[in-house]
């Protein structure tokens, strides 16, 4: 009973500490942000944009919510076929709990919900979810190496891109390694490895070469999609900055984005929005009203859509919350 307790009480204060730092990390970049901000010249800016090219950056916004749904039945074809909507109803359901609750459990319930409608286990979807990350940021890396190439970027940010490049390139080559050779096999209790077999095994079959090199072209695809709302908001903001370099602001407030704080990530992909538009002479004052109309035009129509859809599938998020927890508790005490 005591081991019991101790065991619960060790997660929360985790999970305690990192909503903590999360909302730190937020505050503090907020507090970067708001300092030295002409708030009279910011008001101006935004009375200023046009309206038109808002309407179209916040159309441009909704596509990557079919784009995604369509992209991860895409990477869990070779363990089954999943019908279109199911899928993007949960990915949305998953996006509408990032942006009203911290550290990010989207991804997680979206998981949950996506196995539960298909009959499949948890662990596939998740381990899904984690391969589709790690596509995603090794097109970050190679979309950001492009970038350096074609504009003349800091050196430290380009450091940092090799850094990442490396680290992704290598828990590739460990995670390919982990699914073919099974050297973990030898050492694992049997009952964990029951547990893990599932995962692996979908892991397995959804890293067939084919399967990976269209889900890659994919997340090239997915990258794109992201840049569409921020050239519509160049042109409602009149900032007249070239594609190449909002896609370098796309991928730096995505790879910032990385790290959950908050919900929707407000503070981190505030503060990562300006600096990537500071790199091309766009001010902090101006930056500011461009991100305030990117909140608006993006995550105002997520708000609204989220909630309608999370009701009408007839599910509640911290419900959710609670039971995707209930069942990994379940899950590691059986193992």
């Amino acid at each position: 009973m005591v081991s019991s307790g101790t065991s619960t009480a060790q997660p929360r204060w985790r999970t305690t500490l990192l909503t903590a730092a999360g909302y730190a990390i937020a505050l503090g970049s907020m507090a970067w942000v708001f300092a030295g901000l002409n708030w009279l010249e910011l008001w101006k800016d935004v009375r200023s944009a046009r309206v038109e090219w808002l309407v179209v950056a916040g159309l441009f916004g909704l596509a990557p919510y079919v784009y995604n749904g369509w992209r991860w039945n895409l990477l869990l074809r070779p363990v089954a076929r999943l019908k279109l909507w199911r899928t993007v109803r949960a990915f949305y359901i998953g996006l509408f709990a990032n942006e009203v609750l911290p550290m990010r459990p989207g991804e997680l319930i979206s998981s949950y919900l996506l196995a539960a409608w298909n009959q499949m286990p948890f662990s596939v979807t998740v381990s899904s979810v984690a391969l589709e990350r790690l596509l995603d940021g090794l097109s970050l890396a190679i979309a950001f190496s492009i970038a350096a190439a074609l504009l003349p970027l800091p050196g430290n940010l380009i450091k940092g891109v090799r850094l990442l490049a490396g680290l992704l390139l290598g828990a590739s080559v460990l995670l390919l390694f982990l699914l073919w050779k099974k050297p973990y096999e030898a050492y694992l209790p049997s009952r964990l490895l029951r547990r893990l077999r599932p995962a692996m095994e979908g892991l397995r079959r959804m890293s067939n070469a084919r399967t990976l090199l269209l889900s890659v072209a994919a997340s090239f695809g997915n990258l794109a999609l992201q840049v569409f709302p921020y050239w519509a908001l160049n042109k409602a903001y009149r900032l007249n900055l070239s594609i190449a370099a909002l896609t370098v602001v796309v991928l730096i407030v995505r790879t910032a984005v990385i790290v959950p704080t908050v919900p929707g990530n407000a503070g981190l992909l505030l503060a990562a929005c300006v600096l990537g538009l500071s790199l091309f002479g766009i001010g902090k004052t101006r930056a500011t009203g461009f991100v305030a109309l990117l909140y608006l035009v993006t995550n105002v129509p997520l708000l609204i859509g989220g909630a309608a859809v999370t009701g009408w599938s007839g599910v509640g998020i911290l419900k959710l919350r609670r039971e995707m927890k209930g069942a990994s508790s379940d899950n590691s005490r059986a193992s």
